[in-house]
């Protein structure tokens, strides 16, 4: 184990285990929002507000915190005594904690507080503590506001996600930022509001349907809007300085009453019936997704590998994926598939070829072969490869169709089209290329770095098509 700055000034071995799983979480998530967009956030919150309390649950170096002393002690007058109840904030990590004073020690001095009072203020309004498993579990606080991290769960510290698994609801465990959002929810007093900038993935996501639907339960969107990455944040995590964070941040202040939330993805400034009038692709084609079939060299071979191994030529398909993708237009097919019917024994080369590869193959591959079924993690076999299809990328700046001829299949969770009767390929690719498609991708399709956006297959499905 390497040793992290906190884990050297540790007293034993647990203790230096648990400061080095907190360093590890902050290097990961030490995004910090510029002052302009705090205080953008907080003009959207009711506060100050007589005896309402706000907090920021995930406190960093303390900019919400700060920003919104300055708005209370801007308002009038107020009781030293009074404020660490009205203004409170979590900081799991003891350093960025000791920022977050300091930095709120000094904006209590440029009020007149004396240095000594100021710290102590400061101490009293900065908790050193992990809020999902040491803040408050009933509604006491008037308003939320912060931006919580942004970590799926599985890259969060074994330690910690231990501890969180005990105390965070499945629903809301694959990521941190849907922990955050869950637990604030629910220490909100009623008519409470909570005002995050927060990364826009747990908007669309199949994944944070649930959470989308307990947010629901409780509350509603008073507004949403998305922020330019590249101004919001002032420390991205693990970025070249100037460079933007890995996340499409929006602006989101949930309240009482709003626009209500449903397990439906949320498409900020979108209007449904933007696109009401055109008819979605699936009521003229048909959209597939195209197997993964385990890792090169298993079951999808190249020419060199297929010709080494000896298996029969009746027992390959020609295969492609994005790389044989050429200014957009389909190159010499490089991959060869081993195609086996439902319950057929293969030949011996396959099997002998199988058999060889049984080391390299995925656990659910493994599965299978040691099943006594030779089939790849996912099957393929009823794809009619009879017919020509389009190829569309998954990742795109815009959405784009290669034509494919008969008895060619598309690997690798590439979308796959063929025509459903109702319309000719051609229409489709002419659908594909039309501004209103381009445009319904940039509206609903997750964002990706340098202007690329992810479809998937209900996505596809849902685009509009301009027939005209």
């Amino acid at each position: 184990m390497q040793n992290t700055t906190l884990s050297l000034f540790a007293d034993d071995s647990a203790e230096a285990a648990r400061a080095q799983a907190i360093d590890e979480l902050h290097a990961a998530t030490a995004i910090y929002t510029a002052e302009p967009s705090v205080d953008a956030l907080l003009a959207w919150i009711n506060w100050p507000n007589g005896d309402a309390s706000i907090a920021d649950c995930s406190a960093g170096d303390g900019q919400f915190l700060t920003r919104a002393l300055s708005k209370l002690l801007n308002a009038g007058h107020v009781d030293d005594d009074k404020i660490p109840r009205l203004i409170m904030g979590w900081e799991i990590h003891p350093i960025a904690a000791a920022q977050s004073r300091a930095r709120i020690a000094a904006v209590l001095i440029s009020f007149g507080r004396s240095a000594a009072r100021a710290a102590d203020i400061a101490a009293k309004i900065v908790r050193n503590q992990d809020f999902l498993t040491e803040g408050p579990t009933e509604p006491c606080i008037s308003a939320i506001i912060g931006n919580p991290p942004y970590l799926r769960m599985v890259s969060v510290p074994a330690l910690l996600r231990d501890e969180y698994s005990q105390v965070v609801p499945k629903y809301a465990f694959p990521d941190l930022m849907l922990s955050f959002l869950d637990r604030c929810s629910k220490v909100l007093r009623p008519g409470g509001q909570m005002g995050f900038i927060v990364s826009d993935r747990w908007l669309s996501n199949a994944g944070a349907a649930a959470l989308r639907e307990a947010l629901g339960s409780r509350l509603a969107i008073e507004h949403i809007e998305r922020v330019d990455a590249s101004s919001v944040f002032y420390r991205p995590k693990q970025r070249r300085a100037g460079t933007p964070a890995r996340v499409h941040p929006v602006l989101v202040v949930f309240g009482a009453v709003g626009r209500p939330i449903t397990k439906a993805p949320i498409y900020p400034g979108i209007d449904p019936a933007k696109y009401a009038a055109y008819p979605t692709l699936d009521s003229i084609a048909a959209v597939r997704i195209a197997p993964w079939l385990d890792a090169p060299g298993i079951w999808a071979l190249t020419e060199e590998q297929a010709q080494a191994s000896g298996i029969p030529r009746e027992f390959l398909v020609p295969a492609v994926d994005t790389d044989d993708v050429q200014e957009e237009s389909l190159g010499t097919p490089k991959r060869f598939v081993i195609k086996i019917a439902a319950n057929e024994t293969p030949c011996e080369a396959v099997a002998a070829h199988l058999r060889g590869q049984v080391g390299r193959m995925s656990k659910r591959g493994l599965r299978l072969f040691q099943s006594g079924k030779w089939s790849p993690p996912e099957r393929f076999h009823k794809f009619d490869l009879s017919q020509p299809s389009l190829l569309v990328p998954r990742i795109a700046r815009t959405p784009k169709a290669i034509r494919l001829p008969p008895g060619i299949l598309p690997l690798n969770h590439n979308l796959s089209i063929v025509s459903s009767g109702t319309a000719s390929l051609k229409l489709v690719e002419r659908a594909l290329q039309s501004d209103v498609a381009a445009e319904w991708m940039r509206d609903h399709a997750p964002r990706l770095e340098g202007g690329f956006y992810s479809l998937c297959t209900t996505l596809l499905r849902k685009m509009p098509v301009d027939l005209n």
